[in-house]
């Protein structure tokens, strides 16, 4: 049943989701503030490989349900995932975009007498945009503050096979959506005068306007192979509590995260 309920949700993140605060960069030059300064641009795409626990209720009316899934556990059911986040900053100022999709499959037997089973398949999509201000940038150290919002939309379709009674046959859909506002820091420093860099964020948002509030930490630690590519590895923690007309997802997650970063 855990890998059932799980199936009805979503991780995030694999968010993970999706994060808007998070930060899997190189470290470059500072920025010199005139004229001429052009956009710099950085694409990273990144995996999440994390577990997930909480409480959830994928369909409106349902029992609610405590989740405690491993990061493995959630890999085996993944068919198809996407996560990408994007940058540009000109003198200082700029956008941050982070994109999450994910798509989770399984087949769970319910009721092994009566030969009743579950199809579950749970989509989400995770969408966050922000306004980025830089403001410290010395000695190979910058310091980003962020303002902009979260979009999250999580589709569940249930389909019972065998059995027999008022489940068997039935198929059960449901999306969910909702908006949060967002805000956020993230920073980066070179370490010595090596071709490392340590790198990490904080957001935080909700605050009652879509979900009652969630936090998003990451950690990284991070190698510049090139000018233009540099890849990291980390650690990330994330905790949601939204609840809607039944609909509730109260969970967290936490993991590894791996990114490759193209500065251009």
């Amino acid at each position: 049943m855990k890998k059932t309920a799980f199936s009805l949700m979503t991780i995030l993140a694999l968010s993970h989701l999706t994060y808007a605060g998070g930060d899997i960069v190189p470290v470059v030059e500072p920025i010199v503030e005139t004229e001429e300064s052009k956009w710099e641009f950085r694409l990273s795409p990144y995996a999440w490989l994390a577990g997930f626990e909480g409480d959830v209720a994928s369909i409106p009316g349902a029992s609610v349900i405590p989740i405690d899934i491993s990061a493995s556990d959630a890999f085996d059911d993944t068919e198809a995932s996407l996560m990408a986040m994007f940058e540009g900053k000109k003198n200082g100022k700029g956008f941050f975009v982070d994109f999450f999709y994910s798509d989770m499959q399984s087949s769970t037997p319910l009721i092994e007498e009566i030969n009743l089973g579950l199809d579950s398949t749970s989509k989400t999509t995770i969408f966050s945009g922000a306004y980025l201000h830089e403001i410290y940038n010395q000695d190979q150290s910058v310091v980003d503050v962020l303002v902009g919002a979260r979009y999250w939309e999580i589709d569940t379709h249930l389909a019972f096979s065998g059995g027999f009674g008022i489940l068997a046959g039935q198929t059960i859909d449901h999306i969910e959506s909702w908006v949060d506002p967002l805000i956020g820091i993230k920073g980066r420093t070179a370490l010595g005068d090596t071709d490392f860099y340590a790198a990490g964020g904080v957001a935080i948002g909700g605050f009652g306007v879509g979900s009652d509030f969630f936090c998003d930490v990451t950690a990284t630690l991070g190698y510049q192979w090139s000018k233009s590519i540099g890849t990291s590895v980390g650690y990330r923690y994330y905790d949601l509590d939204y609840e809607d007309d039944g609909f509730v997802y109260d969970v967290s997650q936490q993991g590894w995260i791996f990114g490759l970063t193209w500065a251009f």
